[in-house]
């Protein structure tokens, strides 16, 4: 069977679309590997030279650990830790004339693998810069003592005042 020239130039311009529509698909597909390829890369020099900085301080993060392992407190008394750390909280909210109310003491020792945590809730009424005073007061970078969660409101009653739920914690030594 003998195709005619009509026959021959759409039989060639079907072909030719098919060829630049396959192209066209695997160029796409090309591109978006190698965009994937390209960015994968990116993330891993990211980290490796992350890594190499991290390496390169070592002894800034052993020095920083003997540091922190040498003034972390231990626990010794896990009963008495709770009361411990209420006792400090009380006595530093009276100097801020921070009025504290229902305290939970039964938080219990909290484990992980880089601290003990003993926490204690606590609920507070004060002005707003009493408030951050007595926050700035308890949380000293050598005491490891923290707020673990924090809720604060203002008063419904006194939009001076503000009312806050904490749960305050001291870390110990593992």
């Amino acid at each position: 069977m003998k195709l005619s020239d009509r026959e021959k130039m759409l039989a060639m311009a079907v072909g030719v679309t098919v060829f630049v529509l396959l192209n066209l698909f695997l160029m796409s597909a090309f591109a978006k590997r190698n965009a994937n390829l390209r960015a994968a890369l990116s993330q891993q020099r990211l980290a490796w030279s992350g890594m190499k900085e991290l390496l390169g301080e070592k002894d800034l993060w052993a020095a920083r650990d003997d540091a922190l392992s040498a003034k972390q407190p231990k626990l010794n008394n896990e009963n008495a830790a709770g009361v411990q750390l209420y006792d400090m909280i009380k006595e530093l909210a009276a100097r801020e004339k921070v009025t504290i109310h229902d305290t939970d003491l039964n938080g219990g020792v909290e484990k992980t693998q880089w601290y003990r945590s003993v926490p204690v809730l606590v609920q507070t009424s004060s002005s707003w810069p009493q408030l951050i005073s007595f926050l700035y007061a308890l949380q000293q970078p050598d005491k490891f003592i923290v707020c673990e969660t924090v809720s604060i409101k203002v008063d419904d009653a006194d939009p001076t005042k503000m009312d806050g739920s904490f749960k305050i914690a001291r870390w110990y030594q593992p």
